[in-house]
């Protein structure tokens, strides 16, 4: 509880100098956190918004790119279902061990190759079109 100053003991001070120091840190805190995006944003004056013609482009775009994608994977779901259907007529007249297998392997490639197929209709297919941004509405 007691501090020695030189030669005599201040009572509490140490205490005293701890809270001014914590209230003068957590002023400097809050100064900070709050007071950064407000500099930040300051000379920001501009106001630019999204024209119509861009909001468009990019809904005709993105209607396109679901089109597209929609399309892709129902050829997708339509060769897995003519993969199953091959594979359940070929188990319905297989006589032998050796005929199921063969069917089994026959279903495997198929869907393999539908599998390769989706991956590469989507990597030509590229990434979703970006919504444009509207500057100065939010911080989003």
């Amino acid at each position: 509880m007691f501090r020695y100053c030189g030669v005599i003991a201040v009572k509490g001070s140490s205490m005293k100098r701890f809270a001014i120091r914590s209230i003068a840190s957590a002023a400097m805190v809050a100064t900070l956190a709050l007071g950064t995006p407000v500099v930040a944003f300051a000379g920001n004056n501009t106001t630019t918004t999204t024209t119509f013609s861009s909001l468009h482009a990019y809904q005709t775009s993105e209607h396109a790119y679901r089109t597209q994608l929609k399309a892709i994977n129902l050829a997708f779901i339509e060769a897995i279902a003519v993969a199953k259907s091959d594979y359940q007529s070929a188990l319905a007249t297989a006589t032998s061990s050796a005929d199921r297998i063969t069917a089994r392997a026959a279903m495997r490639l198929a869907i393999a190759n539908a599998t390769a197929a989706r991956a590469s209709a989507l990597t030509a297919l590229g990434k979703p079109p970006v919504k444009p941004h509207k500057f100065g509405s939010s911080f989003h």
